[in-house]
């Protein structure tokens, strides 16, 4: 029921996921608020609603145009699910937004491999990151995909790899018309602090552990049974293993933001998990990962609430 529901992607879906996820954010929202219902709390909370709403609105598209997986509504539900399974994300805004410029930039880098307006695109790319990290400092480190996509698409032309620079120039050109007109000189460097994290409680990382263990056994027999069928789509999913890693790594050496950076794994795991669905052939087993999936990810996020 929940393959035959999800395999489509009417109106309806989009309705299930993102009522499902507004839920899930709009109840932490009210606990977090705890009652005192100020302007600016309420503000940063409704911008955080909307950009993890567009960021639902983003995944098929991405999905098309670069052709990753079949157009179903699979990545959403996964998306919504992961939410689910990591409830903390939601109180955290810096990194929803960060998320969703992460998320376009992914989208630049994949679209390299159609050869038009590569240096825009990665222009694009790198300009979305330099953003995202005025927000979450560490999220600079996604550069490094971006480097691999050149190389892998287009390393041909050097210009390509200055394009980096060029949105660099761009972002401190326009930090600078801020400080200058706010008199704020010490922004940039209260901002990109990098703190590493020394100590951890792994008791908050049970999720983490099953999460892992999951979906890179899902990586693993994905490109094994894709092997060389579609080699366009096996190096964007290899390419979508690195922004898997990265977020990964995030969340072991960031002090600040810690299991939040998980987030940004979501949809690199996401397709992965959609194209492993698209490899299974056996209907009872297929609803039988997909049920398990759903109430795994529902039961931790109810206990999650409860406590």
């Amino acid at each position: 029921m929940i393959s035959s529901f999800f395999s489509k992607t009417k109106p309806i879906n989009y309705l299930v996921t993102l009522g499902f996820s507004a839920l899930l954010y709009l109840i932490l929202g009210l606990i977090s608020l705890n009652s005192t219902f100020e302007f600016e709390p309420v503000l940063i909370k409704f911008t955080g609603l909307v950009f993890l709403l567009i960021t639902f609105f983003t995944i098929n598209p991405i999905l098309k145009a670069d052709k990753l997986a079949d157009l179903t509504s699979f990545s959403m539900l996964f998306y919504a699910l992961l939410l689910a399974l990591f409830l903390p994300i939601l109180e955290n805004e810096k990194v929803i937004i960060s998320n969703f410029l992460i998320l376009l930039s992914t989208d630049k880098v994949l679209s390299l491999k159609f050869d038009k307006n590569v240096k825009y695109k990665i222009f694009e790319a790198s300009l979305c990151v330099f953003i995202a990290s005025l927000l979450v400092e560490w999220t600079i480190v996604f550069l490094i995909p971006i480097y691999i996509g050149v190389y892998v698409y287009c390393s041909t032309e050097l210009r390509n790899w200055l394009m980096p620079i060029a949105a660099l120039g761009a972002l401190l050109l326009g930090l600078g018309c801020y400080c200058s007109l706010f008199n704020d000189w010490v922004f940039i460097e209260a901002q990109y602090t990098f703190k590493l994290k020394y100590t951890f409680d792994y008791r908050n990382y049970f999720s983490l552990a099953g999460y892992l263990l999951v979906v890179l056994i899902v990586i693993v027999i994905t490109l094994v049974k894709l092997g060389n069928r579609g080699i366009g789509r096996i190096l964007s999913l290899r390419l979508l293993f690195s922004y898997f890693v990265i977020g990964i790594i995030l969340v072991f050496i960031s002090d600040e933001y810690g299991l939040s950076a998980v987030m940004f794994t979501f949809f690199s795991a996401s397709v992965y998990i959609t194209n492993y669905l698209e490899t299974v052939q056996n209907k009872r087993f297929k609803e039988f990962f997909l049920t398990a999936l759903v109430l795994g990810c529902l039961i931790t996020s109810v206990f999650y609430l409860i406590q």
